[in-house]
């Protein structure tokens, strides 16, 4: 009897099949309801609890296209949104929407339309297992983070990973499928928990919302903006929701009456679809009247693939960047004796409608939050480098000295307000060089550079106790900003390292972000800092002589690291994977490392005496995945090669474990 029969069937015959969903009952009609009641209707038919609360108003009139019964649901079962389209990605826009698959893998996906299996890809990262699904109408559909591409395509998957020893592949089946058909499993491959990404591409290079074509994207609450902020040359002033919410907004220009000097706004805005209040998206529509003329007017139903960087002309980097809500920058010049009118809508038409008036100060305007995972008093909001004075109150002190050392001024007298803007600080200290701050035996310094005018390109080379640090940045536009352009770094220590924390975040500019850090400093190759998860990576591409130098589109953070270690294994277990849409045994091995892991599935290679055996790598949670049917018996042992990102390189023995 074969490997596959003695071993396995025992435990696949114990495995549901995820096809089976239940029959929606005659009376929740798509056709005949509008889209809240027909939502309502299945979540009450699978056991759910509907909320009877009116979240959303209607937006009324001509001023939206979302469509109200979408035809398209990718699940029998019912799904909500998770992530919309145009959602900040930190450095680009959410090309498609994220369905939860309620943390379960293996929900089949049905095709929208007649069509053909354009391309598969299988890959660690990005996008994990995608297939590309052309349409008769010409679209192209996007699934991505799949568990399985159903049985016919994982067969030609496995079959071109062996005969080309390769974990990543990809393939152009050319696959004729008809609408309503299983075309694909959802789950978790590349990033992220289970869910379903889903994008739709149309020709020209472009993007379209799904929710405007087509497609089922339940949302029953309206958008909420949760603050303001208004903008005057190099100073900025917040507003809280409490008092945006009594219809004011609270202007840097303090004699409002006098000074008719307009200013520029943003918002903090945010889209949630349903209660538990998760996961909070983008929105589709952003709209500023004043008085009853429209000034300004944002609305995204297509996005281009081709420029996503563009994000920051009007979504604005905040330190804070884990918390709901984005700032929406308000591309339009306010003056400040006017009646305003913010309008926002999600991609089903729910609206919310702010009127504000600006003022020298507002009632109820409380403080709110702006870093996040800071251990400098640097920081960044909304694109802009700022300190925080607040640490004046601990015991704290702040002076700003020129290059060559002489002291320009105490910074906790100047800026009582708890925090400045840097190139504020360069306004009232033109020659600032450096902000040294200190708590008792304990200091540390912040360099700062103030750019002359409006310049697109800025070189800034810093010379420091020891350390040269350069910066090029080409292409720089600074659309939301009437002020100055300000750039500041501080040395700074967090997880056992040193590391040179790069300010501002989220600076608008389309060329390229070159900095060179000399070889003393530097001696190691250099890591940058993931914002989100706060991980160190390797740059794939750096130069190495008297400085190490990267060239990237933005700011990181980034650290010399000595990492010469290479991935270690954990304990082999016996669990599930999904081949064919059905659960089948599989043996998982956690793979460990702290700074260097995989540049791609192919960085690892198993074998079992010379036979090659396929692997797959799941990234989250960084575990080699191998299909029970393709590996020997107990308590044999096949061969593991890994080469990390740093280019360390390890084998390991592993013992096939008793299931």
């Amino acid at each position: 009897m074969s490997i596959w029969s003695n071993r396995f069937w025992k435990i696949a015959l114990g495995i549901a099949f995820l096809t089976e969903t239940p029959l929606f009952a005659e009376e929740c009609n798509q056709a005949t309801m509008d889209a809240f009641a027909y939502e309502d209707c299945i979540t009450a038919q699978n056991g759910g609890t509907v909320d009877s609360l009116n979240f959303g108003n209607s937006s009324g009139g001509e001023q939206s296209s979302a469509p109200k019964a979408p035809a398209y649901a990718p699940f029998e079962k019912v799904a909500y949104l998770t992530s919309s389209f145009g959602e900040n990605r930190g450095t680009r826009y959410h090309l498609g929407i994220d369905y939860s698959t309620d943390m379960q893998e293996g929900w089949p996906v049905f095709a929208p339309e007649d069509g053909k299996v354009d391309e598969i890809k299988v890959s660690p990262y990005g996008y994990g297992k995608v297939m590309f699904f052309k349409g008769e109408s010409g679209k192209t559909w996007v699934f991505a983070h799949q568990s399985s591409f159903g049985a016919h395509l994982d067969s030609l998957v496995l079959k071109k990973m062996i005969s080309s020893k390769k974990n990543d592949v990809s393939l152009s089946p050319n696959m004729s499928v008809k609408k309503g058909d299983t075309l694909t499993f959802a789950g978790s491959t590349g990033i992220g928990n289970p869910h379903l990404h889903l994008e739709i591409r149309a020709t020209g290079n472009k993007a379209l919302s799904p929710c405007n074509h087509g497609v089922q994207c339940a949302d029953t609450i309206a958008p909420q903006i949760f603050a303001a902020a208004a903008m005057y040359k190099n100073e900025v002033s917040f507003t809280s929701k409490a008092a945006l919410e009594s219809g004011c907004v609270e202007s840097p220009i303090k004699n409002t009456y006098e000074d008719e000097s307009p200013v520029r706004v943003a918002f903090k805005i945010a889209d949630y679809s349903r209660v538990p209040k998760e996961n909070p998206m983008s929105v589709r529509r952003v709209e500023l009247y004043r008085y009853d003329d429209k000034i300004y007017s944002k609305i995204q139903d297509t996005l281009s693939m081709a420029n996503p960087t563009r994000i920051r002309d009007e979504l604005l980097w905040a330190e804070e960047a884990d918390t709901a809500g984005d700032w929406h920058f308000i591309d339009a010049l306010l003056p400040p004796q006017s009646n305003y009118r913010i309008e926002v809508e999600d991609y089903m038409g729910n609206v919310t409608t702010q009127k504000f008036n600006l003022r020298s100060s507002c009632k109820n305007n409380e403080p709110f939050v702006k870093t996040h995972f800071q251990e400098t008093p640097l920081f960044t909001y909304l694109s802009r480098p700022m300190i925080d004075f607040a640490k004046c109150d601990d015991a704290y002190t702040f002076e700003a000295f020129d290059a060559a050392g002489n002291k320009l001024g105490n910074l906790c007298q100047a800026f009582p307000k708890k925090y400045a803007t840097v190139a504020k600080i360069g306004e009232l200290f033109p020659k600032v060089s450096y902000v040294k701050y200190k708590k008792g035996d304990a200091e540390n310094n912040i360099y700062v550079y103030i750019a002359a005018g409006k310049s697109a390109n800025i070189n800034w080379n810093a010379k420091v106790e020891g350390m040269e640090i350069s910066q090029k940045i080409s292409g720089l536009t600074n659309k939301t900003n009437d002020g100055n352009v300000a750039l500041a770094f501080v040395k700074t220590h967090t997880d056992s390292l040193d590391f040179i924390e790069f300010h501002p975040k989220g600076i608008q500019f389309t060329g390229k972000w070159d900095a060179c850090i000399d070889s003393r400093t530097a001696a190691n190759p250099l890591y940058w800092l993931g914002e989100t998860k706060r991980g160190w990576n390797i740059f794939s591409k750096q130069t190495k002589g008297k400085t190490r130098c990267v060239s990237i589109n933005e700011l990181r953070d980034i650290a010399s690291i000595d990492n010469r270690e290479a991935p270690s294994l954990g304990f082999a277990y016996w669990s599930n994977t999904i081949v064919g849409g059905r659960h089948i045994p599989a043996l998982k091995i956690p793979l460990i490392y702290k700074y260097s892991g995989l540049s791609n599935g192919n960085a690892v290679s198993v074998k079992f005496k010379n036979k090659w055996i396929p692997v797959e790598y799941d990234s989250e949670p960084r575990e080699l995945v191998i299909i029970g049917e393709l590996l020997p018996e107990d308590n044999e042992t096949i061969t593991i090669q890994i080469t990390d990102e740093a280019d360390n390189k390890v084998t390991h023995e592993v013992t096939i474990p008793e299931m």
